[in-house]
């Protein structure tokens, strides 16, 4: 391997290490929603260059975790309550086609296979947890049959990662139970052909996540 792949390798390795620190930091409330990252100090507390932080940075902008501005650098993503709301309304419109698509072109065997899946979600931080969601719900994105009602699921998730990724939470192992119990009756009721069940569980999920979260971002940013 000549000089230049190995560099663009290491290069590589490190801004997928800071990219995951900064997603630690993001969850663990360390950098709050509006905060400008100190590319200086950043990069000095994980011992790199600035590069591989840019990188890191531009990936986590790429995915909606933080936002730019020019000649101010990288911000952690806000949103306000209004947003919030739109984001949770919308998921109840969407889940209704999402389980109607399910019902019709996805046979129990593979409906049993996505709902074994739900085992494959770490809980063993909310880091974790937040990161194999994704890929879950990636997967089960894969398996829907109408593709443009997947690329919105798919949508829709990720506006669910990042979310999770900067509300501020007390306890982050409660809320983890939460939405994988959601996961596990919803999918048994996908199983069992009860559809009517799936409904319910999903509308009773929505209403739970439109009355906890809008209250914890502000009703308007001030920049």
């Amino acid at each position: 391997m000549n000089d230049a792949v190995s560099e663009r390798l290491t290069s590589q390795n490190l801004s997928g290490v800071a990219r995951e620190r900064l997603l630690r930091l993001i969850a663990q409330g360390a950098l709050a929603p509006g905060t400008r990252i100190n590319e200086v100090h950043v990069a000095e507390r994980f011992g790199i260059s600035r590069g591989p932080l840019r990188e890191a940075a531009r990936a986590l902008e790429g995915e909606g975790v933080l936002i730019s501005r020019p000649r101010q650098g990288f911000f952690v993503v806000q949103f306000t309550q209004s947003q919030i709301v739109d984001v949770y309304e919308s998921k109840r419109w969407l889940e209704a086609a999402f389980i109607a698509d399910i019902a019709t072109h996805m046979q129990p065997a593979v409906r049993r296979e996505v709902q074994a899946d739900i085992e494959s979600i770490e809980v063993a931080d909310r880091f974790a947890f937040s990161e194999t969601l994704l890929q879950f719900r990636m997967r089960l994105c894969a398996r829907t049959h109408n593709r443009f009602l997947a690329e919105l699921m798919l949508m829709l998730y990720r506006k669910f990662y990042i979310i999770g990724s900067v509300v501020a939470v007390g306890r982050s192992q409660g809320r983890q139970e939460r939405i994988l119990s959601v996961l596990h009756r919803f999918w048994q009721a996908m199983a069992d052909e009860e559809i009517s069940t799936a409904h319910a569980i999903m509308e009773e999920d929505t209403a739970y996540w439109l009355a906890d979260l809008p209250p914890r971002f502000p009703e308007t940013l001030m920049w």
